[in-house]
C-alpha cells in the first residue's frame, strides 16, 4: 500500500464519520427552534440566528463531505500528505476494499452503540411520562434515535454498499 493510497482511506474514513456525526446535529437546531418558538423576547432575532447558524453548519458539513469523500486526491495534493516519508510504500496486505468494510463496520458499530441505548431511555421516560402525565415531549427523540439506531445497524450488515460507492467514486477520480 502506497503512502497516498492510506491517506485516501483514512481521509475518507475520517469524512464519512463527520459526515454521519451530522445527524446529531439536527435535532439540536430543531430543539432551539422550539425554545425560540416558547419565549416572547427576541423571538423573530433568535429564530434568524438559529437558521442561519443551522445554514452554514450545513454549508461547513457539505463541504467536508466534498472535500474528505470525493476531492480526497485534490486534498492530499494541497496538504503535501504524500510527502516526506522515506519509504514509498507500507507494508500492509490488505486491500483497499476490505479496509473499507471493516471502517464501515466500526463506524457502523459505534453509531448503534452510541444510539440503541439513548432510545432505551427515551423511550422509558416516554413510559413513564405517559403513565403520569399523559405528557410526552420526548416523542421526537425516540424518533431520532430510531432512526441513528438503524443507521448504524445498516451500516454494519450493509457495508459492502458503502464500499462499492466509496470504490466507484475512488475509480472515477483515478
Amino acid at each position: 500500500m502506497t503512502i497516498r493510497t492510506f491517506w485516501i482511506i483514512f481521509i475518507k474514513i475520517l469524512g464519512i464519520w463527520l459526515v454521519l456525526s451530522f445527524l446529531t446535529v439536527i435535532p439540536q437546531f430543531a430543539k432551539m427552534l422550539t425554545f425560540f418558538g416558547t419565549t416572547s423576547n427576541g423571538k423573530l432575532l433568535g429564530i434568524g440566528i438559529t437558521v442561519a447558524l443551522f445554514l452554514l453548519t450545513i454549508g461547513i458539513y457539505a463541504l467536508i463531505l466534498r472535500l474528505f469523500v470525493f476531492k480526497t486526491d485534490w486534498l492530499i495534493d494541497k496538504l503535501h500528505l504524500d510527502k516526506g516519508f522515506p519509504e514509498e510504500k507500507i507494508e500492509l496486505n490488505i486491500q483497499r476494499s476490505t479496509v473499507f468494510t471493516i471502517a464501515t463496520i466500526v463506524i457502523g458499530g459505534f453509531i448503534f452503540a452510541d444510539s440503541f441505548p439513548l432510545f432505551c431511555q427515551q423511550v422509558l421516560v416516554f413510559i413513564q411520562r405517559n403513565n403520569l402525565s399523559g405528557e410526552n415531549p420526548t416523542s421526537g427523540w425516540i424518533i431520532f434515535y430510531l432512526v441513528k439506531t438503524i443507521l448504524g445497524y445498516l451500516l454494519m450488515t450493509n457495508s459492502q454498499f458503502v464500499v462499492r460507492f466509496l470504490e466507484k467514486q475512488n475509480s472515477t477520480t483515478e
